[in-house]
């Protein structure tokens, strides 16, 4: 019997995965009316030619990241609205699964390329993303994209500075949609440094340097302009870590049973009680950026106040957060519940397949999974502190299904290995 070719699995994954994307977008297309981020209601500004505005002050802002903003802005000047959305949402999709195969066989991972292709397919976290006007779609796409153009050349010859140039552009483009990646760049140069040590023959990093300031500038320079300061990333972090590190959250959720949820109300009722706050606040906190400095002031003196409390709510942030198996929503159907076991299996064995590959590697291996492993370990210690939930993830699936490809890789060959050995 004839072996189907690695081409067939791919177009069959592929096709997989593009129709449980349109099957989801298919129940849940009333979901991408929603605008809980406010991504759509700023590019309706952009759209209209009024400017990068939030939709509550009718002032120009630096609240979110521009990357997805401009494109849900395009999109919507097209008169698309939803249904260009979603089909942005099917393409990005498309491309993260074909990068991820593409990456795992400059890997090395042959065949098992398959693997990082068919869970970026499947992963309900990329999946519920297709529904939502959020900027996970486009991050895990751009960070698929990102570790494509780090991985080595399939014939080992040292990247050249264009190709250097293209990791810059593409890290910038991720810096715009998800400034998290700020963390990971942080890490990587200082990889860098360490390996430069008593060595000739490393990166280059100028290439790299220039790409990223050609995506990035833009906006740092809109940011003086504008706003008055040079903002690199947003004017929303304050309020993420205080989100995560204030009394409620500390003594509602954090010091709860395992499974307790910060209620709707319960929020509402904060965050309202935050807008007095600054409304009597003296003296009068005006601008976006005051705004995001005194969220940040108050979130250090929360931490300072309860230090145990920090703590706790940060194991419960990568516990049950970044790194949880099981959604914290409980529902009432049994069909929702045989869903929410399912996911819990599939993040179990996926967790266990990430933690085979890492172990798996070897001595001469981890100079070129090194990234992959610190972009896993800065979204970690970023998600220490500020807010985090599962959906923080998603943008890392394509990287931890490479890490999976490899732990079936290594389980193949050593079984390989042990077979020989009985016979």
């Amino acid at each position: 019997m004839q072996r189907i070719s690695d081409t067939t699995w791919l177009i069959i994954i592929l096709a997989a995965g593009i129709g449980l994307r349109i099957a989801v977008l298919w129940a849940q297309f009333d979901h991408l009316a929603e605008d809980r981020d406010a991504y759509r209601a700023i590019a309706q500004h952009v759209a209209a030619g009024e400017g990068y505005l939030h939709p509550q002050t009718q002032q120009p802002t630096a609240y979110r990241p521009p990357a997805y903003t401009l494109i849900v802005a395009a999109i919507l000047k097209t008169g698309l609205n939803d249904v260009g959305i979603a089909a942005l949402h099917l393409v990005l999709g498309a491309g993260t699964i074909l990068l991820s195969y593409a990456t795992a066989r400059r890997l090395g991972l042959s065949r098992f390329s398959l693997v990082a292709a068919a869970i970026t397919a499947v992963d309900p976290l990329l999946l519920q993303s297709t529904t939502l006007v959020m900027t996970e779609t486009l991050a895990a796409f751009l960070l698929a994209f990102l570790f494509w153009t780090i991985a080595p050349n399939p014939d080992s010859t040292p990247p050249t500075n264009g190709r250097l140039l293209s990791v810059g552009l593409v890290f910038g483009l991720n810096a715009l949609c998800r400034p998290t990646i700020w963390a990971f760049g942080a890490l990587a140069a200082a990889w860098w440094i360490l390996r430069r040590v008593g060595r000739r023959n490393v990166v280059n990093p100028l290439p790299i340097f220039l790409g990223i300031l050609l995506i990035t500038s833009p906006w740092v320079v809109r940011n003086i302009l504008v706003l008055g300061r040079p903002i690199l990333t947003t004017t929303h972090g304050g309020y993420t870590l205080l989100l995560g590190n204030n009394p409620v959250y500390y003594h509602e959720v954090v010091g709860g049973d395992w499974n307790a949820v910060w209620s709707g109300e319960s929020l509402k009722n904060w965050q309202d009680g935050l807008e007095q706050e600054i409304e009597k606040h003296a003296p009068p906190i005006t601008t976006e950026i005051a705004r995001d400095r005194w969220m940040n002031d108050r979130a250090h003196d929360n931490i300072a106040a309860e230090p145990g409390f920090f703590l706790r709510a940060s194991f419960l942030r990568l516990a049950r957060g970044l790194w949880g198996v099981v959604p914290l929503q409980e529902p009432t159907s049994i069909s929702g519940r045989i869903l929410k076991w399912s996911v819990c299996a599939f993040y179990v064995i996926v967790f266990a397949g990430m933690i085979v590959g890492l172990c798996s590697l070897k001595k001469n291996q981890w100079p070129v999974w090194m990234p992959a492993v610190l972009l896993l370990v800065s979204f970690t210690l970023v998600h220490t502190c500020y807010w985090a939930n599962m959906r923080m993830r998603t943008p890392l699936m394509p990287v931890i299904a490479l890490f999976v490809a490899q732990g079936c890789w290594a389980i193949w060959h050593w079984r390989g290995r042990s077979l020989k050995t009985k016979v």
